[in-house]
């Protein structure tokens, strides 16, 4: 099949997070099942390209902001519509990493109108929103987006639930977030680290593992505390932490990793630790299963549940205080930090392998290009 994928933004500090991560590792999954796959996306000025990667094609346009608010939602990929609208039929279906942004609704509507069929992935993007901008874009957009497309792919019924309340379905497809498998490195010969690997968001809790690392640093006297990722508005009260922790270089924020290295970063980890509230499916735990680095992290989670069957994960609170126990427990007990290697493993091999969610997903693409208008 001729598969596009459209996804908000790429750039080499990864700072769009996991759904651009997902969209590339699907697009090299369905580009090994012989599939013909070009992702396109917004970037930053001067990162534009048109490249052969993994096996897929990627072209990516450079953004421009047209409001001083919004994040990413106010970014204008600058030459994107036109490259589809020229290459749009050369396509059996679209995938749409959708968000309420300029990039993806945009290229939602002009499928629909050309009548390539599309499926969205909203990766919990689209939520409930009180915000000004959010409200206008999904009376203008959003709900068309969603109301055209064949299939809507979900994480969880709680992402079903709020997509729900602004269209309503053609059909309704569970997908999950998927890495490869492949085998671990041993936990021997790693740096003494624990590791926090997101974007420094509110969501993320960053300064709760400064906390945590606070609570573990007599405990753990060798150990260093590690943060890595793009800020997204979190960095001053970091770093404010991190010196109220007068603990020096033992815990520090290192900034972003392009993410053809944050595998590396997560191999070489004794632990990892997302202290994140209210997330859906995140990308960063799957990759720390795949690299084989113990999990710490919280309850609200939407994998809570399935990391704790697998005992893929120690699952908290969310709390400074429980946070250091689980990761003190990870760090210190090579019965239960086996175990926790094993688990996420086995939820891998069982749940979560990419080449799977492919086969899945071309399934789903052939449902949809059966409903082509044109």
């Amino acid at each position: 099949m001729r598969i596009a994928h459209i996804v908000t933004f790429t750039s080499t500090d990864g700072a769009f997070g996991g759904p651009t991560r997902v969209a590339f590792g699907q697009a090299k999954a369905l580009a090994a099942l012989g599939h013909d796959v070009t992702v396109f996306a917004g970037t930053p000025a001067g990162e534009e390209t048109d490249t052969d990667q993994d096996g897929y094609r990627l072209r990516t346009f450079p953004v421009r902001r047209i409001a001083p608010f919004g994040g990413f939602a106010t970014l204008w990929p600058r030459g994107l519509r036109a490259a589809l609208k020229a290459q749009a039929r050369e396509f059996d279906v679209a995938h749409i990493h959708l968000a309420r942004d300029l990039a993806t609704l945009p290229a939602a509507l002009l499928f629909a109108r050309i009548g390539v069929p599309y499926v969205t992935q909203s990766h919990g993007m689209i939520d409930r929103s009180d915000k000004m901008l959010a409200a206008v874009l999904d009376r203008v957009a959003t709900r068309r987006a969603l109301a055209d497309s064949q299939s809507w792919l979900l994480l969880t019924a709680a992402e079903q639930k709020d997509l729900a309340a602004i269209s309503s379905p053609r059909r309704l497809t569970s997908i999950r977030n998927g890495v490869e498998a492949r085998e671990a490195t041993p936990l021997d010969g790693r740096a003494d680290t624990v590791l926090f690997l997101a974007r420094l968001q509110q969501r993320k809790r960053p300064v709760a593992f400064v906390r945590m690392a606070q609570l573990l640093a007599e405990r753990l006297p060798e150990t260093s505390f590690v943060l890595v990722g793009p800020d997204e508005g979190e960095a001053e009260n970091v770093t404010r932490a991190i010196e109220e922790a007068s603990l020096g270089d033992r815990i520090r924020w290192v900034g972003a990793l392009p993410p053809s290295q944050t595998l590396a970063a997560m191999e070489d980890a004794r632990v990892y630790v997302l202290p994140a509230v209210d997330e859906v499916f995140p990308m960063s735990i799957l990759e720390s299963f795949s690299a084989g680095t113990p999990v710490v992290t919280t309850s609200s989670l939407g994998i809570a549940p399935d990391c704790e069957r697998h005992g893929a994960a120690l699952i908290t609170d969310g709390s400074p205080d429980q946070l250091a126990e689980a990761t003190f427990l990870a760090h210190q007990s090579r019965e239960t930090a086996e175990a926790l290697r094993e688990g996420g493993l086995a939820y891998i091999r069982s749940e979560l392998d990419v080449s799977e969610v492919a086969r899945e997903l071309v399934s789903e693409y052939g449902a949809a290009a059966e409903g082509r208008v044109a």
